[in-house]
């Protein structure tokens, strides 16, 4: 998705536990473990898809956070519980003329889980992806210069 506002203001706004809940309306908590955010740090993760509730725990095994104008930015996350299904999000962050283009991609792991259990997990997140990006776009334009 591409944003009119720069890197750093969207991986912020991404990364940021304080606008977990309200960028990604699946989410009610993403709390960490300590601050500053790094590689290893731990979220516990409260929220829902759809009506099916969540809490899970996820680590920071990627933090690339942009360093100067017009450089890119990564962060990814990976699913540390529950164990039946092992989720990794991958959040890149790339300049593009006056803006970002942001995308959320996510991978599933062979788990215990049957794969059409999988396939609708998949579903549920695919929503929940295009909801987090509108909610993303709105709290921009609402706290962000263009």
């Amino acid at each position: 998705m591409h944003l009119p506002y720069s890197v750093s203001s969207v991986f912020d706004a991404v990364n940021s536990p304080a606008t977990a809940p309200i960028i990604d309306p699946s989410v009610t908590s993403w709390t960490p473990d300590r601050l500053p955010i790094a590689v290893g740090t731990r979220f516990a993760i409260r929220g829902h898809l759809g009506s099916l509730p969540i809490r899970g725990t996820s680590e920071v095994t990627t933090w690339s956070p942009p360093t100067d104008p017009g450089t890119a930015g990564l962060a990814v996350y990976r699913s540390i519980s529950p164990k039946l299904a092992r989720i990794t999000a991958i959040h890149s962050f790339e300049p593009e003329g006056e803006g970002t283009q942001y995308t959320w991609r996510l991978e599933f792991e062979r788990s215990v889980l049957p794969s059409v259990l999988i396939r609708w997990l998949a579903g549920r997140f695919e929503r929940a992806i295009a909801a987090q990006h509108s909610a993303l776009r709105a709290h921009l334009a609402a706290t962000q210069p263009s």
